[in-house]
């Protein structure tokens, strides 16, 4: 099982460390909520996402294992890793790891080869800030295809409780502002309430503590990841490939997951 290879890798890694220690905060590869060998039709092959979830996932969590060992991150929960390290531009290693791999999560939790479809509440609330949802898939779509590189384009919700796009590159995160990682390269005055919800309940592993919510920049409520391995495997580099991926993409959000999301101004 994954666990048992992680936890011989960490003790290897660190021969010192007490193996209680270790054991308790290691952390792993969260089970999606269908498997490798089914893939996400049409969105991705088997092929693709063993690439996705079965190596780069897997990779980037071994890293962070081996980054935090024997530091005061490796008590800490992992949500917790990926906000303290965000605020430490020292510890840029653990953050990009981290908030990877959280991306890379938060983007396979979103789909599914029998997704829900969108509710007339979430339709309503899209429009307000969109117009209607045809304008949002489509300039969600134009966004991510502008992105230059490697990089996620997110549907996130402000501190006003708009619906609005954002392009953050490489592992860059919405969580905070720090490292957002625009193209712009500007922050934002954007924080949450201290009492603020916590919309990833229950959701995986990599879940975030309401406490820890307070410091965000922006609530993610959807993201693609428009890194080259997430559609090389099926689609290939060119901008047509690119745009198949974008069309299939849609035909597999789950959009009873990025309602569940939705939280701020009441939500509904």
């Amino acid at each position: 099982m994954l666990r048992s290879v992680l936890r011989l890798h960490k003790a290897v890694a660190t021969p010192l460390a007490s193996p209680f220690r270790a054991a308790a905060r290691l952390h792993t590869v969260p089970e999606l909520p269908y498997t490798v060998s089914s893939g996400v039709t049409p969105l991705l092959s088997p092929a693709a996402l063993k690439v996705i979830y079965s190596d780069h996932q897997t990779g980037l969590v071994n890293r962070l294992n081996e980054l935090i060992a024997g530091t005061p991150y490796d008590d800490k929960l992992y949500y917790e890793v990926l906000m303290d390290s965000a605020r430490s531009l020292n510890e840029t290693q653990i953050f990009n790891n981290a908030s990877q791999a959280w991306n890379n999560d938060f983007f396979l939790r979103s789909l599914s080869s029998t997704p829900a479809a969108m509710s007339d509440a979430l339709s309503k609330r899209i429009a307000e800030s969109f117009g209607n949802v045809e304008v949002f898939k489509r300039e969600f779509t134009t966004s991510a295809l502008g992105l230059f590189g490697s990089g996620w384009t997110w549907l996130v919700e402000d501190k006003d409780g708009r619906l609005v796009l954002l392009n953050t590159y490489n592992a860059g995160s919405p969580h905070h502002r720090r490292r957002m990682q625009r193209e712009d390269e500007t922050s934002t005055d954007h924080d949450l309430a201290s009492g603020a919800q916590n919309p990833y309940s229950g959701a995986s592993k990599f879940s975030a503590p309401a406490k820890l919510m307070a410091n965000n920049s922006y609530i993610p409520i959807l993201c693609v990841s428009m890194w080259e391995h997430a559609y090389m495997t099926d689609y290939g580099i060119t901008r047509e490939g690119r745009q198949q991926y974008l069309d299939n993409f849609f035909k597999t959000v789950d959009w009873s997951v990025v309602e569940g999301r939705v939280f701020r101004a009441g939500g509904f």
